[in-house]
């Protein structure tokens, strides 16, 4: 179905392409679990932090793709340096700090990533971030597009009393990720 209330089917489509000389070919719906596939379906998956059902649906793993712009280097001056990714637009999973991992110049790097608001760090006008440490990735990232598979949910994300403490737990966070790999 589509167009302007949903009135548009593949005989529809057939008699356009009749006319306009485009083939058409219609395929039987995909399901999963007795249900159909369907982007609405993906983006509550997603939503939902269910990782496995999206990446079915998807017909590969499900990934947080976005061009890698500046942020505030709070994560430098706690010694993980993050990408923050421009995520405008995108169904993203409940905030938390999850592992991931992604591919600079050919080479794979496990990732520790949060998605949030950063609760312990003061704003007037908290924002959605997603910041992505790469595990022994030396260099810039600016302008780059990177594209994040997602893995398994660590933590939830969750106010520090001190940059002291927000360090160590990053430490446990980069530890666990490590963990995984």
């Amino acid at each position: 179905m589509f167009g302007h209330k949903r009135s548009g089917n593949v005989a529809l489509l057939k008699t356009l392409g009749a006319e306009l000389h485009f083939q058409v070919h219609g395929l039987a719906a995909v399901a999963l679990d007795g249900q159909v596939v369907s982007s609405t379906r993906i983006r509550e998956a997603i939503r939902s932090g269910d990782f496995d059902a999206a990446s079915q649906m998807l017909g590969r793993p499900y990934a947080i793709c976005g061009q890698v712009v500046p942020g505030d280097r709070i994560g430098r001056q706690l010694g993980f340096p993050t990408a923050n990714l421009d995520v405008t637009n995108l169904i993203l999973p409940p905030n938390g700090v999850y592992a991931a991992c992604t591919k600079v110049e050919g080479k794979f790097y496990q990732v520790a990533l949060n998605l949030g608001v950063r609760p312990t760090v003061a704003s007037a006008q908290p924002q959605l971030r997603v910041e992505a440490h790469l595990l022994d990735f030396k260099g810039e990232l600016y302008g780059v597009e990177l594209e994040l598979e997602m893995g398994s949910k660590l933590r939830d994300e969750r106010r520090f009393s001190s940059p002291v403490e927000l360090r160590e737990q990053i430490s446990r966070d980069v530890m666990a990720v490590r963990s995984l790999g």
